[in-house]
């Protein structure tokens, strides 16, 4: 493994430590806040996650892998998440947290690359062995908050996200929604396939459904 920089060495240290039979997330806080997995919502990612059920989630953002194993432990035995992390050294040390924490590779993929560059080639990853592809039914973006809104519309550009719903999970670490302002401004500019379901302190759940779909759901109601 390439040196590693100051502010990795305790995840080095850590995979050293640690025992396959131990859970990561059971790690102490102020190694958490090292590695720097706080402040994530992780027991409203939790909540998300029991409520959504979903087989196939994507994570843009992937730090050192403690949301992913987050994501992992409730997705069914058949579900799969994809990751993608722009840093070659964070992805390696990620997915290294992953496998220390007990999930195999047919459970998941790391994608290193940006953002911008893994969605156009999202599609073959979701339908190995099918025609067509149901897209994912919950996002979670950690990345870059200016990418937030470029990479929703690329997204539903590739139809990568379920037409029968998907929810999108969008943190914000540095405790403020500001750099959230032009993705909101533009989910609520868009009624017909979008709705802000909850805004906290990290985190805000946007909820993707396809225009079609909705218009049919809202006259069956009517």
């Amino acid at each position: 493994m390439e040196k590693l920089t100051a502010s990795w060495r305790p995840l080095t240290f850590m995979l050293t430590r640690i025992h396959p039979s131990t859970s990561v997330l059971t790690l102490p806080m102020e190694m958490n806040s090292t590695l720097s997995l706080s402040p994530v919502p992780a027991e409203a990612v939790d909540e998300v996650m029991r409520r959504v059920q979903p087989s196939r989630v994507l994570e843009l953002g992937m730090h050192c892998g403690y949301t992913s194993v987050r994501l992992l432990r409730l997705l069914p035995p058949a579900g799969t998440l994809v990751t993608v992390e722009g840093d070659p050294l964070t992805a390696e040390l990620g997915e290294e947290i992953i496998l220390v924490a007990g999930f195999k590779h047919s459970q998941f993929q790391v994608l290193t690359s940006s953002s911008a560059e893994a969605i156009p080639t999202l599609c073959p990853v979701l339908e190995p062995d099918q025609g067509t592809s149901e897209g994912f039914s919950l996002v979670l973006m950690d990345h870059d908050p200016q990418r937030y809104l470029p990479d929703l519309l690329a997204l539903q550009r590739e139809k990568l996200l379920s037409p029968s719903g998907c929810s999108v999970l969008l943190i914000y670490r540095n405790q403020r929604a500001e750099g959230l302002r032009e993705i909101l401004d533009h989910i609520r500019a868009r009624p017909d396939c979008y709705d802000i379901k909850s805004e906290l302190q990290f985190m805000t759940e946007i909820f993707y459904q396809k225009e079609e779909r909705r218009r049919t759901q809202n006259h069956f109601y009517c």
